[in-house]
């Protein structure tokens, strides 16, 4: 396709080709079995609104620089995310006080940590077994299943399920902020020791496929949060595992986890350490979020007139302020 940059911005057209109405638009015409596409009929159909050229050139102008915004944002996502698994590795295996390291069955540690079972000083119990899948109203108390676990340790409540407690086991699994919650179990193998820290307001209790430790209050929680993450991302569970027709790591394989503990100045260290690291890439992901908002907010508005450019006045000081309020 030719165009004819004397009157559309070749910017300008990419960010309207990607506004909804017209993505709607491709998305109820494709064709196709195996590759769907649309027809060149069907493309010449597709009605673009052209303002003066310098009108465009500001509009890609304005966009382009929220883009480079979020662009910013995931680089330090991402930069900062391998910066946390670099420390996590070498906090779990040399501490913080450069001491000498012993050969343990979960690898290097240093010298004066200790090595115990997980049963010895944590309780550890099963949730409630019950299909929730489509408890969807709010009878009864919220109840949290290894869906609403992510893959880095945070919780996923865009889909929240119920259950009514009735028994004396059902209200033994309501939950304590500071709980972790260990899915042992799951269809996808690296999801087996995805571990999550409870720190949510209100009445919430877990489902059969997790497994509630919660540690004694000589143990930083923070501190085992992240030894099990650590864990999970050197593969340890998928080493362990057994297989039928699940991946799992169950009760009894959780009960004699050889954890290596430091002391709790250690612990806690090691633990404000990593979470300093979480809260940078917590605040980029909350940034990133308030720009995306923007910036579908920004595309509807100047492709649909809405909004004139000419009354926005977008620089790098006005898109720090808009993100300001997230900091964590």
């Amino acid at each position: 396709m030719l165009i004819d940059q004397k009157k559309a911005a070749l910017k300008f057209l990419a960010y309207q080709l990607s506004a909804d109405s017209i993505q709607q638009f491709v998305a109820m015409n494709k064709r196709g079995a195996t590759i769907k596409g649309i027809t060149r009929e069907c493309l010449k159909e597709i009605r673009l609104s052209l303002p003066p050229l310098p009108e465009q050139k500001k509009i890609a102008h304005v966009l382009s620089t929220v883009q480079r915004a979020i662009e910013a944002q995931e680089r330090i996502i991402q930069t900062t995310t391998e910066l946390k698994k670099t420390l996590m590795h070498k906090l779990f295996t040399e501490g913080t006080r450069g001491e000498p390291q012993k050969q343990t069955e979960i690898g290097l540690i240093p010298e004066s940590w200790e090595v115990a079972e997980l049963e010895t000083t944590r309780d550890v119990i099963y949730g409630i077994q019950a299909s929730v899948a489509n408890n969807l109203e709010p009878i009864g108390t919220r109840i949290l299943t290894n869906k609403n676990i992510t893959l880095d340790g945070s919780f996923d409540l865009e889909k929240i399920n119920y259950f009514e407690l009735k028994t004396k086991r059902h209200f033994e699994t309501i939950l304590q902020k500071g709980d972790l919650l260990f899915n042992w179990r799951s269809g996808s193998k690296h999801h087996v020791g995805k571990t999550a820290y409870f720190d949510l307001d209100g009445e919430w209790v877990h489902s059969s496929f997790i497994l509630r430790i919660r540690p004694t209050p000589e143990t930083n929680s923070r501190f085992l949060f992240h030894y099990f993450n650590h864990l999970r991302e050197d593969d340890y569970f998928v080493k362990l595992q057994t297989y039928a027709i699940n991946a799992k790591f169950n009760k009894s394989a959780v009960n004699a986890l050889p954890t290596a503990l430091p002391n709790r100045e250690e612990q806690e260290q090691i633990a404000d350490t990593l979470d300093s690291a979480q809260r940078k890439i917590d605040t980029a992901e909350n940034k990133k979020g308030i720009l995306q908002d923007l910036f579908r907010t920004l595309l509807h508005e100047l492709m649909t007139g809405k909004k004139r450019v000419d009354a926005i006045d977008l620089c790098q000081s006005e898109l720090r302020e808009r993100t300001s309020v997230w900091k964590v």
